[in-house]
C-alpha cells in the first residue's frame, strides 16, 4: 500500500507545511490563538483552586460555590478555548489539539469541584478511599480536607494521567531518566510513522476524492466510487488508529505518570480482545470511563433513573463530546460522529445477545473491528472530508 502511494504520488511528507515562528516572536499570544487558548486553561485551573478555597472557608455558600466552578469549567475551560478554535485556528490538527486538552481541563475541574464537594458533606467518603490506596508518600495517608485545596495539589492532578480527582494519589519511588528516555524515543518514531502515513497514504486519497468532486460533483456519490475509496482508507486508517492510541494512551500517559512519579498507570486493558462493544468501550480508554461513570452514571442513577437510561445518558454525553471535538477544529456543524456514537447503543446490544448465546465466540471481537476499523472510521473520514470540501467551496463562492 505504501509503495503504491509512492510510485503514484511520489515522497509527500516533505511538502507538509511548517510553521512560521516569524509573527509569532513578537506577539505570542495575540498572533498564536493557540497559546491564548493555553492560558485559559491554566487561568481556569488556578481559578478552580481559588473557588474551592472560598468554599472551605465558607466564605461563599455551597449554591454559589458549585455555580462558580459550573461557570468556571464550562466558561474558561471549554467554552472559551472552542470559540477560539472555531473562530481563529485555521489548522484542524492544531485546533484539536488545544481542544482536546480544553476538554480533559474542563473534566478534570468537574471532577475537583463534584469530588470536593462530596469530601465537605461527607468526609468518611475520603478514609474510605484512602483504605484502598497504596504506595502513597510519607504523610500523604493524614491529608484531609481542606488542607488538599492549594495549588500544588490541583496543578498535579491537571498534570497528572487522570480524570477523576482524589486528594492523594498512589507514587512511584522515584523517576526512572532510562524510561523516560525510552519513551521519548519511542514517541518520535511513532509521531514520524504516523504522519508518514497520514500524508502518504490517507492524504494523497483525499486529495484524489476532492479532485472528483471537483469533475464530478454529486456524481461522486455513487456507491461505487464511495465503496472504492472506503476500502482504499480502511487499512490506513486502521494503523492510523492504532498509532494515535498507542501514542496517547501508551507513551504520551506513561511519559507524564513517570515524570510525575504518578503510580496508577492502568490507561487500557485489553480492548482489542472485547468480545462485545459495551467491553470495549469500559476497556479503551479507562480515565474516561472512571471519569463517565463517577460524575455522570452514578449521579444519574441516584437521581432516580434505570441503569438503561443511566447508561444511555451517558452515550449521549459521549456522542456530543466526540462531535464537538471533531467539528469545531474543522469548522462545521455535523452530526456523523454523534450518530456514529449513538449507533453504539443497538450494537451493544446485539454484541451482547451473540456473547450471551456464543460465549466464548470471536462473534462479537469480528463485528467490533469490521465496524470500527473497515466500516465506521473510514466512513467517518470520507464524509467529513465532502463536508468540509462543501464548505470550503460555499466560502470561496460567497468571497
Amino acid at each position: 500500500l505504501i509503495l503504491d502511494t509512492v510510485q503514484r504520488h511520489g515522497f509527500v511528507l516533505a511538502n507538509v507545511r511548517g510553521i512560521d515562528l516569524e509573527e509569532w516572536r513578537h506577539a505570542p499570544l495575540t498572533v498564536s490563538p493557540f497559546l491564548s487558548g493555553a492560558a485559559l486553561l491554566v487561568l481556569s485551573t488556578l481559578l478552580g483552586c481559588v473557588i474551592e478555597n472560598l468554599l472551605s472557608r465558607k466564605h461563599v455558600g455551597e449554591w454559589l460555590g458549585m455555580g462558580l466552578h459550573l461557570a468556571n469549567a464550562n466558561v474558561l475551560a471549554f467554552l472559551m478555548p472552542a470559540w477560539i478554535v472555531w473562530t481563529l485556528i485555521d489548522r484542524p490538527a492544531v485546533g484539536a489539539f488545544l481542544l482536546v486538552h480544553a476538554t480533559i481541563t474542563w473534566m478534570k475541574l468537574i471532577s475537583y469541584a463534584h469530588a470536593n464537594s462530596d469530601y465537605r458533606t461527607s468526609p468518611e467518603s475520603h478514609t474510605a478511599t484512602l483504605a484502598l490506596l497504596k504506595d502513597l508518600d510519607a504523610g500523604s495517608s493524614e491529608i484531609s480536607y481542606p488542607k488538599n485545596v492549594t495549588l500544588g495539589n490541583i496543578f498535579y492532578f491537571w498534570l497528572a494521567p487522570t480524570l477523576t480527582y482524589q486528594m492523594v494519589f498512589p507514587r512511584s519511588p522515584q523517576i526512572r531518566l532510562t524510561k523516560v528516555a525510552g519513551i521519548l524515543f519511542r514517541l518520535v518514531v511513532a509521531i514520524a510513522f504516523l504522519l508518514f502515513l497520514v500524508a502518504q497514504v490517507i492524504s494523497p486519497n483525499l486529495d484524489n476524492l476532492l479532485k472528483e468532486l471537483e469533475i464530478s460533483g454529486d456524481a461522486v456519490f455513487s456507491w461505487h466510487i464511495f465503496g472504492d475509496y472506503l476500502l482504499k482508507l480502511s487499512i490506513a486508517n486502521t494503523y492510523v488508529w492504532l498509532l494515535v492510541f498507542y501514542i496517547y494512551f501508551h507513551l504520551y500517559l506513561n511519559l507524564f505518570a513517570e515524570i510525575l512519579r504518578f503510580g496508577d498507570r492502568v490507561f487500557y486493558r485489553d480492548w482489542w480482545n472485547a468480545s462485545n462493544i459495551s467491553s470495549y468501550w469500559r476497556l479503551w480508554n479507562m480515565p474516561v470511563h472512571f471519569w463517565l461513570v463517577r460524575h455522570v452514571y452514578f449521579p444519574c442513577y441516584r437521581l432516580g433513573l434505570s441503569k438503561t437510561a443511566a447508561t444511555l445518558v451517558v452515550f449521549f454525553v459521549s456522542a456530543v463530546l466526540h462531535e464537538v471535538l471533531v467539528s469545531v477544529p474543522f469548522h462545521l456543524v455535523r452530526h456523523w460522529s454523534f450518530l456514529g456514537m449513538l449507533g453504539q447503543v443497538p450494537l451493544v446490544a446485539i454484541t451482547k445477545y451473540f456473547d450471551r448465546m456464543r460465549p466464548g465466540s470471536s462473534i462479537g471481537n469480528v463485528i467490533f473491528w469490521i465496524v470500527f476499523c473497515v466500516v465506521g472510521q473510514p466512513m467517518a473520514v470520507l464524509m467529513y472530508t465532502i463536508d468540509y470540501w462543501k464548505a470550503s467551496r460555499a466560502e470561496v463562492c460567497d468571497a
